[in-house]
């Protein structure tokens, strides 16, 4: 695949005078929402105040939650689905792909990757970084075909998007309960290890499908060739970031500027991803564990890459951005849900969630099996029972295919599937994508909020061998 190729993949209009006309297209042919997803009362409610309150909504739900211990996932998306009820009727929500990929998730991602131990990924490379990107190839296949399958009618590019949002898994329920410190260091490990490799491989493959609506099938040479660049050159020019930006962290003494330095790593690194042609994501991962194995080193030698308030600083910035990003996808989620309901006219409500709860179980199946195969390999070491003896291989793989949920990043891999095609005519499956994505990711996060503490009381796994 030529360099030439490469970048059109990724960019949406290489000059700028036929994007302007793209753009003025796409506003005028996209459809308007049926009646019940709008209010004729009177004039739309302002984005800039819309965006306040959705922000206001994350941070009091979010207190809501951790004071009823109701999972904040389920909170924020019906919270979302409540915003239809503002006095005042709000804004269609048509969110720019540039603006999720290039805005939404490169902070998010970050704030992951660079907590990641060096060691870490040494020791779980099989089990986790490697699993993982098996994983979500094996879990795109399967779930793209499978929606295929129930969802007749729908095209292959559409089908593909599905697949690819319902293949990245995290281990967020298990955090967010306190499950994890339960866990074994070899199934903890491995679960967060993915973090390294499954966001990588799916949001390469949801621009590559981006980028392919209205169109047909795209080849896997092609699908191939594009995650091997993403791989491979998007990393590589990460890494160089990376240590250009410990370098200089290293030269300075002042917490802000260090701080400011850490939020725009994840940018610079999504920006030069853009610029060679490459996914965001792979320059953002590549400067992201560079980081954090600078962070190790320097620890280890007694020099640190920044000064204790500067890292306390970091730290408590990066949570709080990840749960604010992470609520305003649930909270747009549900505020996109009504709307894809409504424009996906073709399907009925029951089959789209008939479909995603199909997929949520053969995803889970699918980790299973493949959870199994790698837990009962002769170099997989035992996982101890509390009180004594080992876990089952079966049992471990249970245990690692329920604690890996649908992704939050799930959801902004779906707002980011275009809504007009090349040509500027309307996608009408985007809203098909939106509705399964969202029923599939919030009925996975409410399953295992339910189900995943009594499956750790079943399986006893002990934290020590």
């Amino acid at each position: 695949m030529s360099q030439h190729n490469r970048q059109a993949i990724y960019r949406i209009a290489p000059d700028k005078n036929v994007g302007r006309e793209l753009i003025g297209k796409t506003r005028t042919t996209i459809p308007p929402l049926p009646r019940s997803c709008h209010d004729k009362r009177g004039p739309n409610l302002p984005e800039t105040r819309f965006v306040a309150l959705t922000i206001i909504a994350v941070a009091l739900i979010l207190a809501l939650a951790r004071m009823t211990r109701i999972p904040p996932s389920v909170l924020w998306f019906a919270g979302g689905l409540a915003s239809i009820l503002l006095p005042g009727p709000v804004p269609p929500l048509r969110v720019d792909p540039l603006i999720v990929l290039g805005l939404l998730l490169p902070p998010l991602l970050y704030a992951g990757v660079s907590s990641l131990s060096p060691s870490l990924l040494q020791r779980a490379a099989w089990r986790g970084v490697a699993m993982g990107a098996f994983w979500t190839l094996a879990l795109t296949a399967a779930c793209g075909y499978g929606a295929h399958l129930l969802l007749p009618g729908l095209d292959p590019v559409a089908c593909m998007a599905i697949g690819v949002a319902a293949a990245i898994a995290e281990p967020r329920v298990l955090t967010e309960s306190g499950l994890d410190k339960r866990l074994p260091p070899a199934l903890g490990e491995a679960l967060s290890a993915q973090l390294a490799s499954a966001p990588l491989l799916g949001v390469s493959l949801s621009i590559f499908t981006a980028k392919s609506v209205g169109g047909p099938f795209p080849g896997l040479p092609a699908i191939a060739g594009t995650l091997a660049y993403d791989v491979f050159a998007g990393a590589g020019v990460g890494i160089a970031l990376g240590f250009a930006m410990a370098h200089l962290r290293r030269r300075l003494d002042a917490p802000q500027a260090e701080t400011a330095l850490s939020l725009a790593t994840p940018f610079a690194a999504a920006m030069i991803g853009e610029a060679i042609g490459a996914s965001p994501i792979g320059p953002l991962i590549g400067a992201g564990l560079v980081i954090a194995w600078c962070h190790a080193k320097d620890e280890a030698s007694g020099l640190c890459i920044a000064s204790p308030e500067s890292r306390q600083l970091t730290k408590d910035l990066w949570r709080a951005l990840d749960a604010v990003l992470t609520g305003a996808l649930f909270f747009l989620m549900g505020r996109a849900l009504p709307e894809a309901l409504a424009g996906a006219q073709s399907l009925p409500w029951l089959t789209l969630a008939t479909a995603a709860i199909a997929l949520m179980v053969l995803c889970w199946a699918v980790q299973f099996a493949l959870s199994w195969a790698a837990l009962a390999h002769p170099n997989s070491p035992p996982i101890p029972r509390e009180g004594g003896g080992r876990v089952a291989s079966w049992q471990g793989a249970a245990l690692m295919a329920g604690g890996a949920g649908r992704s939050v990043v799930a959801l902004a891999v779906a707002l980011a599937v275009p809504i007009t095609t090349p040509a500027g005519e309307p996608y009408l499956a985007r809203d098909a994508v939106v509705a399964v994505v969202a029923l599939m990711v919030v009925a996975s996060a409410a399953l295992q909020w339910v189900g995943v503490p009594g499956l750790v009381r079943w399986v006893r796994p002990g934290n020590e061998a």
